[in-house]
């Protein structure tokens, strides 16, 4: 369809950046003349289609970096993206296990009881992972996520991705 005359428009929407590449020309010169990219972006101020440059194209590990930034998103959104973060350094960049990390004496104060308890799931169990809004505090779960990077030996990390 991407290269067939009887269609004048073709919108595709995806999350998945592989089928992404798949569809978008690789010459740039092709790009500008036959596709437009544009992002639809969901916030708690509602949903916006915004252009996007080809360049702006992000994994997903830069997508969750970019998402818990934004304080604006649902709080479970940040939250989700905080423990992908999480399990994706620890479990498939460093290759170590970071359940021992909630065991942080830094992490023992109140105020992240909230975080331990969200980002101690795992992100496949089955029905266990209902959110409770209002137990989320935006600086208490940013402060979380800094410190498991922090006090695990990563902090240069932290600060590059939060850049």
């Amino acid at each position: 369809f991407v290269n067939n005359p009887s269609y004048s428009q073709v919108i595709v929407l995806t999350h998945s950046l592989y089928f992404f590449y798949e569809l978008t020309f690789t010459k740039k010169e092709d790009r500008d003349l036959q596709q437009e990219l544009m992002r639809l972006v969901k916030s708690s101020n509602g949903s916006e289609i915004r252009q996007m440059r080809y360049e702006e194209i992000q994994n997903d590990y830069q997508t969750y970096w970019a998402t818990i930034k934004d304080s604006s998103q649902q709080p479970a959104l940040i939250a989700n993206c905080m423990r992908n973060i999480i399990e994706h350094f620890f479990a498939f960049v460093r290759k170590r296990d970071y359940n021992n990390v909630f065991q942080l004496s830094e992490l023992s104060e109140d105020r992240f009881k909230s975080f331990n308890r969200y980002m101690n799931r795992e992100s496949h169990s089955l029905g266990q992972n209902i959110f409770d809004i209002k137990e989320f505090d935006y600086d208490h779960f940013s402060d979380g996520l800094r410190l498991v990077f922090e006090k695990t030996g990563y902090p240069d990390h932290y600060k590059a991705m939060m850049k």
